[in-house]
C-alpha cells in the first residue's frame, strides 16, 4: 500500500509539473509585433516554417524556426533572446557594434553565427568553435570552447 501511495504521489507531481509548461503552435501574425518586425528586418524574404508560444510557470516566450534553418527565441514582448543561424552568419546589425568590432579586430575571418542575450550580457558563438562572453555594454569578458 505504501508503494502505491508513493507511486500515485509521483504521478500527481509529474502531472502538475507538465501543466506548468504549455506549448501552442501559432501563426506568424500571432507573434508580438516586435518579433515580426525583427524577422522582416533581419531575415527579409525568409519564410517562417514554425512558430510557437510557450508558457512555462507564467513566463511566456516564443520560438520561431525559419526556412533557412535559423532558430530564434523571443521574450513575451517580442525582443530576441536567442538566435542560432546554424548554416549562416548573424545578419549585420543584430549584435551591438562594439561586439561586432571586437570580433572583427580580435578574431579575423571569424563570424558570429549564434547569440544568446543572458542576464548580464551576451554569449556569442563564432566560427572556429569559440564562445565569446560580453557584458551588457558589449565589452569582452572571456572566451570559452
Amino acid at each position: 500500500m505504501k508503494k502505491l501511495l508513493l507511486f500515485l504521489a509521483a504521478m500527481i507531481t509529474s502531472a502538475a509539473m507538465l501543466q506548468g509548461c504549455e506549448e501552442t503552435r501559432i501563426k506568424e501574425n500571432r507573434l508580438p509585433e516586435e518579433a515580426q518586425t525583427f524577422i522582416h528586418q533581419y531575415f527579409p524574404g525568409v519564410n517562417i516554417t514554425f512558430a510557437e508560444r510557450e508558457k512555462d510557470d507564467g513566463y511566456k516566450h516564443y520560438n520561431v524556426k525559419l526556412a533557412d534553418g535559423t532558430e530564434i527565441e523571443f521574450d513575451a514582448s517580442g525582443n530576441w533572446t536567442s538566435i542560432d543561424c546554424e548554416f549562416a552568419n548573424l545578419p549585420a546589425g543584430v549584435l551591438p557594434e562594439t561586439i561586432t568590432t571586437y570580433i572583427e579586430n580580435n578574431y579575423p575571418g571569424s563570424k558570429a553565427y549564434k547569440a544568446d542575450k543572458e542576464f548580464g550580457g551576451y554569449e556569442v558563438g563564432i566560427t572556429g568553435g569559440l564562445e565569446l562572453i560580453f557584458n551588457t555594454a558589449g565589452e569582452f569578458v572571456r572566451e570559452s570552447r
